[in-house]
């Protein structure tokens, strides 16, 4: 089932991954970057990482729609129902060599980045929320430490302070 258009679909398709791995790339190092920067504890260098993994998901999220519309066109080049543009390995299989193998190599690929991100995010997401609870847990004991007694009880009443002896000797 090849048509005229079908090598320039697969060639378009397989560049567009090829930039969507590029992007997956670039997330992956961010992440990495990222934790360097959660164990040195820099505030301010996060949070000018935080715009950058920001402007690249974005761009991600692009590439992942051009991802699909080439995939549509490829279906369509080689005359398939639209139901099998679904998925990469759908219209993997309905390839000849060597764009099926090019198409599943650069799937795996893909998918292979997608874990490595998915793995550092994770790990990074776990050491923020450490910091975020040893950091929770000193407040706590700092405003223990600073507070006074509570002026109300739990029903609204005004809790009435206990005089000590000093205390009775010195208003009498």
């Amino acid at each position: 089932m090849s048509t005229s258009s079908e090598p320039l679909a697969v060639g378009t398709l397989l560049a567009a991954l090829g930039v969507i791995s590029g992007l997956q790339r670039e997330l992956a190092a961010l992440l990495n970057h990222e934790h360097r920067i959660l164990t040195a504890m820099s505030v301010e260098e996060l949070l000018k990482l935080d715009a950058q993994k920001e402007a690249v998901l974005e761009r991600i999220r692009v590439q992942a729609q051009e991802v699909t519309t080439c995939m549509s066109a490829l279906a369509q080049a080689m005359r398939l129902p639209e139901t099998e543009a679904s998925s990469l390995s759908r219209l993997a299989s309905h390839l000849r060599e060597p764009d099926r193998t090019r198409l599943r190599q650069a799937q795996e690929a893909l998918i292979a980045l997608t874990g490595a991100v998915r793995e550092q995010n994770r790990v990074n997401d776990r050491l923020i929320h450490g910091c975020l609870a040893y950091v929770t847990q000193f407040m706590n004991l700092l405003r223990s430490m600073l507070a006074g007694v509570p002026g109300y009880l739990p029903n609204g009443a005004v809790q009435e302070s206990s005089a000590s002896g000093r205390l009775l000797a010195l208003k009498g």
